[in-house]
């Protein structure tokens, strides 16, 4: 089941947060002149729909994805209200849905994290295609601007 869930999910370079965006991995420790890191299987698939998350849609249309990304950069700027959390629920589900692998998003909460005035914490429960088990995807949303 591991090499169909590797097959079905296929692998990618690995990014990591650096410092105010995205950086590809290195394999073995800073400094080392390995390899490219990847990420298989679910890594691959979370750090996909991450991504997904986090490009606002048609920025990728240049590139022939003009419907790839969300709407949540919509909600920066907006206050922590029911309407913004009924948004990001909807912008998520939307976008999570798109991508082929996802069957259905079959629970999404969105949240407040304690002490965090200005940060939403959605929680995804995701059903992939061809899998029994759903992913569990986790995905915080600044509705403060950089």
């Amino acid at each position: 089941m591991a090499s169909e869930r590797g097959q079905l999910f296929g692998s990618d370079l690995r990014l990591r947060d650096g410092a105010g965006g995205l950086d590809l991995s290195l394999e073995g420790p800073v400094g080392w002149s390995g390899d490219l890191a990847l990420a298989h299987g679910n890594d691959n698939i979370v750090q996909a729909l991450t991504l997904r998350l986090r490009v606002r849609v048609g920025e990728l249309a240049p590139l022939g994805w003009p419907d790839y990304g969300s709407r949540l950069h919509e909600l920066i700027g907006e206050p922590d209200l029911p309407r913004t959390r009924l948004k990001a629920q909807a912008f998520a589900r939307q976008a999570i849905e798109a991508d082929p692998r996802v069957r259905q998003v079959s629970a999404l909460h969105v949240f407040a994290l304690p002490g965090e005035r200005s940060v939403l914490r959605l929680a995804l429960e995701v059903a992939l295609i061809d899998q029994p088990t759903p992913l569990n995807l986790v995905f915080d949303l600044a509705l403060e601007g950089p």
